[in-house]
C-alpha cells in the first residue's frame, strides 16, 4: 500500500471509528445526564448533595487514576508490543498477569479507603466542619462506594484488550448500564419503597457500586471471545509486565491532571459554603458530556494506532495522525465553547432546575459552567497530546507538566477564592487557567520531541480558523437571538420549544458556513457521519 493510501486509510479509520464510538457514548452521556438530572431534582444543592459528591469524589477519582485515562494509557503501548514481538498466547498470558496483580493491588487499596475515608471526607469538606450529620453522611456513603474501584478499573483492562483488538463500541457501551442501573434503582426506591433508608443518597450510593459490578460483568463474555482467559497469574518477574508497571506508577499522576485539579477545585468549593461543591460537580458533569461524547472517543481511537505507527518507526504517519486528531477536536469543542458559553444559564436550568434544585442552584452552576467551557479545546487536546507522549511510552513528562499544572491550579485557586473572594467563579477560572497553560508546555515538547513540522501545521491550522469563524458568527447569530425570543417567565415546555430551535438554528448556520468556507476537515467528518446514518437507514 503506497503512503498516500495508508495516511487516507488511517485518517478515514480515526474519523469513521471515532464517530460510530461518540455515537455509542451520546446515547451513555444522554443517560448521565438523567441520572443528574434526577439527582439533582432529588437532592438539589444541599448538604446531602454536597455529601454525596465528596463521598463520590473520593473513589470515583482513583477510578480514573486507575480506570480511565492511565489503565488503557499504559496497557495499550505494552499490549501492542507484546503482540507484535511474542505473539498471541504470550500477550493473553502477558493480559492475565497484569489482570491477577491489579486484583490484588486494588483490593489492598479498597480496604485503605474504607479505613481512612472519615479522615480525608474532613480534609476535603471544610464548609461543614462544624455539621457532624454531613461529614458522618459523606464518610459514610465513601465506604459504600469504595468497592466501586476495583470493578471499573479492572474492567477499563478488559477494555484495553478490547480497543487493541479494534472493539470501541462494547466497551463504550457500558457505562449505559451503570446509568441505567442508578437510574432505575434510585426511581423504584423513589416510589415504591420510600422508607427504607433517611435519605435517599444512601440509595444512589449503593446502585453506583452494583452499576460498577454490572460493568465490570457485561465484558467479561466479549473478552473471552477473543480468548483471553481470566485464570491467575502473578508472573512479577516478566519483563513486559514490569515495564508496564514501570509506565503505570508515573501515569498515576500524569495522565489524571484534569481529575486531579478537579479535585483540588473540589476541596476549595468545600471551603467556600453550601452548595459549592455540587454546584461544581454539576457543573463539571455538563462540562465532560461534551468531552466525553467526542474528544475522549479520538483520544481511545487514536492511542492503538499511534502506538503500532511508532512501534514500526512511521514517525511521519504519526504526526500526520496527531495533527488530525487535534483538527477534529477543535470541530467539536470550539463551537461547543461558544454555545456553553452564551447559553449556561438556559442549559443548566433546563436539564436540572426541578424540585430541589431552585433558581440559587441554577445561578451557582451556571456561572461555573460558563468560564469551565473556555478550556474545552485545551482539556480535550491535552488528553490526545498525552496519548502521544504514551504511545512513545515517554511517561516522566506528562508527570512533570502534570505537578506544574498542579501548581498553577493550587495557586490560582488560593488568589480567586480567598483574595479577590470570586466565590465559584473563581474555581472556574482557576481550572480554566491550569489547563491552558499545561496544554502549551506540553504541546510545544511534543512538536520539539517528534519533531512536528511547522508547515504541516502552518496548513492545517487554516481550516482551524474556519472553525472558529464559523462559531463566532453563530455566537452571535445565537446571542440576538437569545436576547428576542427567550424569556425564563415562559411556560417551561414554551421555553424549551425557543431553546432548541436556537440550538437548531446555530447548528445550521455552523455546517452552512463550513461548507461555503470549504473547511475540508469538517466536510470530511460530515461526509462520514452522512453515510453512517444512511447506513442505519
Amino acid at each position: 500500500m503506497s503512503d498516500n493510501k495508508k495516511k487516507v486509510n488511517n485518517k478515514a479509520n480515526i474519523a469513521k471509528s471515532s464517530i460510530k464510538m461518540s455515537i455509542v457514548t451520546s446515547i451513555s452521556r444522554i443517560f448521565g445526564l438523567v441520572r443528574d438530572q434526577i439527582q439533582a431534582i432529588l437532592l438539589g444543592t444541599t448538604f446531602i448533595a454536597d455529601s454525596f459528591a465528596i463521598g463520590f469524589i473520593l473513589p470515583n477519582l482513583l477510578r480514573r487514576l486507575f480506570a480511565e485515562g492511565n489503565m488503557v494509557a499504559s496497557f495499550i503501548p505494552v499490549f501492542t508490543e507484546v503482540s507484535k514481538e511474542k505473539g498471541d498466547e504470550y500477550s493473553k498470558k502477558f493480559f492475565r498477569d497484569i489482570f491477577s496483580i491489579l486484583s490484588i493491588i486494588l483490593i489492598f487499596i479498597v480496604i485503605i479507603g474504607i479505613l481512612i475515608s472519615p479522615l480525608l471526607v474532613r480534609i476535603l469538606y471544610k464548609s461543614a466542619e462544624n455539621n457532624i450529620e454531613a461529614l458522618n453522611l459523606a464518610s459514610t456513603l465513601s465506604k459504600i462506594m469504595f468497592p466501586y474501584l476495583l470493578f471499573i478499573s479492572l474492567a477499563a483492562l478488559m477494555q484495553g484488550v478490547l480497543n487493541s483488538n479494534g472493539f470501541y463500541s462494547i466497551s463504550a457501551a457500558s457505562p449505559i448500564l451503570l446509568n441505567i442501573v442508578i437510574i432505575s434503582i434510585s426511581l423504584v426506591y423513589y416510589f415504591f419503597i420510600p422508607k427504607i433508608f433517611d435519605n435517599i443518597s444512601y440509595v444512589f450510593s449503593i446502585a453506583v457500586l452494583i452499576g460498577g459490578v454490572v460493568q465490570f460483568v457485561y465484558q467479561i463474555p466479549f473478552v473471552k471471545r477473543l480468548g483471553f482467559s481470566f485464570k491467575p497469574s502473578f508472573d512479577i518477574k516478566d519483563f513486559y509486565v514490569r515495564k508496564m508497571i514501570k509506565l503505570f506508577i508515573p501515569g498515576i499522576f500524569g495522565a489524571s491532571i484534569y481529575q486531579i485539579n478537579l479535585l483540588v477545585s473540589t476541596a476549595f468549593a468545600g471551603y467556600i459554603g453550601e452548595g459549592r461543591v455540587s454546584a461544581i460537580t454539576f457543573a463539571n458533569r455538563i462540562h465532560e458530556f461534551i468531552l466525553g461524547v467526542f474528544a475522549v472517543s479520538i483520544a481511545t481511537v487514536m492511542l492503538p494506532t499511534l502506538s503500532k505507527l511508532i512501534s514500526n518507526k512511521e514517525n511521519e504517519e504519526a504526526n500526520n495522525t496527531l495533527i488530525y486528531s487535534l483538527r477534529l477536536i477543535a470541530i467539536i469543542t470550539i463551537p461547543a465553547t461558544f454555545g456553553i458559553f452564551i447559553l449556561s444559564k438556559e442549559i443548566v436550568m433546563i436539564i436540572f432546575q426541578y424540585g430541589a434544585f431552585s433558581k440559587e442552584s441554577t445561578e451557582l452552576v451556571s456561572n461555573a459552567l460558563k468560564f469551565l467551557s473556555i478550556s474545552l479545546f485545551f482539556i480535550a487536546s491535552y488528553r490526545i497530546i498525552v496519548q502521544s507522549f504514551y504511545a512513545m511510552k515517554d511517561m516522566k513528562t506528562p508527570v512533570y507538566i502534570a505537578f506544574f499544572s498542579f501548581i498553577i491550579n493550587l495557586f490560582s485557586n488560593y488568589l480567586c477564592v480567598y483574595i479577590f473572594k470570586f466565590d465559584i467563579i473563581g474555581i472556574a477560572l482557576s481550572s480554566v487557567c491550569s489547563n491552558i497553560i499545561s496544554f502549551f508546555v506540553l504541546y510545544f515538547i511534543l512538536v520539539k520531541k517528534m519533531n512536528i513540522s511547522f508547515k504541516i501545521l502552518d496548513s492545517s491550522l487554516f481550516d482551524v480558523f474556519k472553525t472558529i469563524l464559523s462559531s463566532i458568527i453563530m455566537f452571535f447569530v445565537v446571542f440576538f437571538l437569545k436576547k428576542y425570543l427567550l424569556d425564563f417567565n415562559d411556560f417551561r415546555i414554551i421555553f424549551i420549544i425557543k431553546f432548541f430551535i436556537i440550538i437548531l438554528i446555530a447548528i445550521i448556520i455552523f455546517v452552512s458556513l463550513n461548507i461555503i468556507l470549504k473547511n475540508s476537515d469538517f466536510i470530511s467528518l460530515f461526509s462520514i457521519l452522512k453515510r453512517k446514518i444512511y447506513k442505519i437507514k
